[in-house]
């Protein structure tokens, strides 16, 4: 499987971008996540206005020609536009199509998330991911969607990190549906992938000029706790080889293969070999895994800062190493790479700008090493609600006063315009010279 960006037009230019997903940033009243382990009355409304992105769109989207980016990834969110079985809300429809128009017309690439870790509540009220029949329903709406966007969208992600979405909602219990049942998670990821599948063929089917279509893979940079230890150097391997690239492998030989020591020993055909353009990667952190021969409950994971450069407000450890690890990991794909989600939730700006600066550079070496990395997206454009902690962590370009909801820039989205601008102006004279 070895495709070339040039391919696809919405990947022929390099996509400097930022990010967000519908429910952090406009929330919804009908998602599954709306009323998941509630903590209290202020975090039930963030749940279902956001950040109140839906009454200031124009505003928002304003701040992207404010930074000078070409690319936009956001994700229509499904229970917004099919809030009840069988009906279709024309008018929330309507205002994505009208978001895509208005950023192409800008020369903005709208890079669109069709699933972005949330469903609507009344499709998984029983039963999740492992039933087919929410897949099917999934792609009524997927199908439909895409219709609607068509004539303006050119790059499509599927699915928001299907190894998150699983491990969390089926082994971790941290997610809708709150399972702890290797055997769901292992139909539920399944499903995703048949899913995937199908969109991918319906999309390709439906496009105009041909579409680039991918997932948003997250990837992490496990390492084990002690260079000493084989226990934890074998955890930290396996880990790699399940959660790192076992989708690239899935996407490589259209099987899904789980084989997790003492836990499970399965593999499925999914149909998806080859039905990949690009491989997006989100890239946070670093994590140890530490191995106790003594411990039923498996490898102990942890963050901690071995750098000198402090855990950032989430917690994590921040290691640009990792990044070019996981790249140079996701390279194996043999598709274009489009870093979807980089970024650290910090109120100090230097902080947030010297993590911006070193994660950029690791991108532009890759690029000079022959990675053939495609785009690259900020995670956030603005603070929004962050999925187990929500409002707290600030991940944002621009901070938000959940009071007033007013958006003020920070230093790093100064720092960013300048190098979004910096190397647009690069590229365009490697351009002309090349004429």
């Amino acid at each position: 499987m070895r495709k070339e960006a040039g391919s696809f037009p919405g990947l022929r230019k390099f996509l400097w971008g930022a990010a967000t997903s519908a429910f952090q940033t406009e929330g919804s009243p009908r998602s599954d996540w709306t009323r998941w382990k509630l903590r209290d009355e202020a975090d039930r409304r963030s749940r279902i206005r956001g950040v109140g992105h839906v009454e200031r769109t124009g505003e928002d989207l304003a701040l992207l020609s404010e930074l000078g980016v070409n690319a936009y990834r956001f994700s229509v969110e499904w229970s917004r536009v099919v809030p009840r079985r069988g009906e279709w809300d024309r008018r929330e429809m309507d205002r994505y199509v009208r978001i895509a128009a208005g950023l192409r017309e800008a020369g903005i690439e709208p890079v669109v998330t069709l699933h972005h870790f949330t469903n609507p509540y009344w499709l998984v009220g029983r039963s999740g991911w492992e039933d087919r029949a929410v897949a099917e329903e999934f792609l009524r709406f997927a199908k439909r969607a895409v219709r609607c966007l068509r004539d303006h969208v050119r790059v499509f992600v599927t699915f928001n990190e299907p190894n998150v979405f699983v491990a969390g909602g089926y082994l971790g219990g941290m997610m809708p549906p709150g399972r702890k049942n290797v055997r769901d998670g292992f139909e539920a990821y399944a499903n995703v992938f048949r899913a995937h599948a199908e969109a991918y063929d319906m999309i390709h089917a439906q496009g105009r000029e041909r579409a680039a279509v991918g997932v948003a893979h997250n990837m992490v940079a496990f390492h084990p706790a002690s260079a000493k230890s084989a226990l934890d150097g074998w955890a930290a391997k396996v880990a790699h080889s399940t959660y790192n690239m076992g989708l690239i492998e899935t996407f490589r030989t259209g099987t899904l293969s789980v084989r997790v020591p003492f836990l499970m020993n399965e593999e499925v055909p999914v149909g998806v070999r080859d039905k990949l353009d690009f491989l997006g990667v989100n890239y946070y952190f670093r994590m140890f895994l530490r191995m106790s021969p003594w411990s039923l409950k498996g490898p102990e994971y942890f963050w901690e800062d071995r750098e000198g450069r402090r855990l950032t407000e989430t917690g994590w450890e921040v290691y640009p190493k990792g990044f070019e690890e996981v790249l140079r990991s996701a390279s194996l794909a043999g598709v274009p790479i489009v870093v979807t989600e980089n970024g650290t939730a910090e109120t100090d700006d230097a902080r947030k700008i010297a993590y911006m600066r070193d994660h950029l550079r690791i991108v532009h070496r890759m690029s000079r090493d022959g990675i053939d990395i495609r785009g690259y997206f900020w995670w956030s454009l603005m603070d929004n609600y962050e999925w187990l902690e929500g409002l707290r962590p600030r991940f944002g370009l621009y901070r938000v006063n959940f009071d007033t909801l007013e958006r003020k820039p920070t230093a790093a989205s100064a720092y960013y315009a300048g190098h979004v601008r910096r190397s647009l102006a690069a590229e365009a004279a490697a351009r002309r010279r090349k004429i």
